[in-house]
């Protein structure tokens, strides 16, 4: 009996660091990541590689939120699919009330989760849809710092997987470009250990 773990990259670190002690997760697909900007790329892609990987395993963990897509993808699998519940990789670390909560307080908030900072400006870019403005020769960091003028503070959600301190110092360095007050907050594990922890007591009643 076998689990198989489909996420996306941003969540690769903290995917992998909650299944190192658990032998029934026998398969980690790590997808491209940034396809939450086209949702229904993302439902696509989601789709074959649940379909693909069905044949290997007898339940199936996703390391995405809802982001716009999963809600796309038809149940007719032959197994079950769990995901946790939460409209993002934002609302996964932090829980989807918390997050709620942080935008209520402060809405012009960027959120850094950590596999998002370690990417840097090429997510900023990616996320604000700008990547292809260089081949048009406009510069896109003139053009983040326009979108981004009304946003007062980057939070960074520390989960304490990789190297946090060097995330913090990328964080830094974000929220100091984008002229924004830089937070530190805790992030979670629990939203994906439960995650998993429901496909392994399926496994169990199985």
């Amino acid at each position: 009996m076998s689990i198989g773990i489909i996420c996306c990259k941003v969540l690769e670190k903290e995917i992998k660091h909650i299944a190192r002690n658990q032998p029934a997760v026998t398969h980690i697909e790590v997808m491209e990541w940034g396809l939450h900007t086209q949702p229904d790329r993302l439902a696509q892609t989601l789709e074959n590689a649940i379909a693909k990987l069905q044949t290997n395993v007898q339940a199936i963990v996703l390391g995405y939120g809802r982001c716009q897509a999963l809600d796309k993808i038809p149940p007719n699998f032959d197994i079950p699919i769990f995901a946790p519940q939460a409209e993002d990789c934002i609302g996964v670390l932090l829980g989807q009330k918390r997050y709620d909560e942080e935008l209520k307080q402060e809405a012009g908030t960027w959120f850094l989760t950590p596999g998002w900072t370690e990417m840097g400006m090429e997510f900023i870019f990616h996320e604000l849809q700008l990547n292809h403005l260089a081949e048009k020769n406009i510069d896109p960091l003139k053009v983040a710092h326009r979108m981004l003028k009304d946003y007062t503070r980057a939070l960074f959600i520390d989960t304490q997987v990789g190297d946090p301190a060097r995330l913090r110092a990328k964080a830094h360095q974000i929220a100091e470009e984008f002229n924004l007050r830089l937070e530190t907050t805790q992030g979670s594990l629990k939203p994906l250990e439960e995650v998993l922890q429901r496909a392994l007591q399926y496994l169990d009643a199985s």
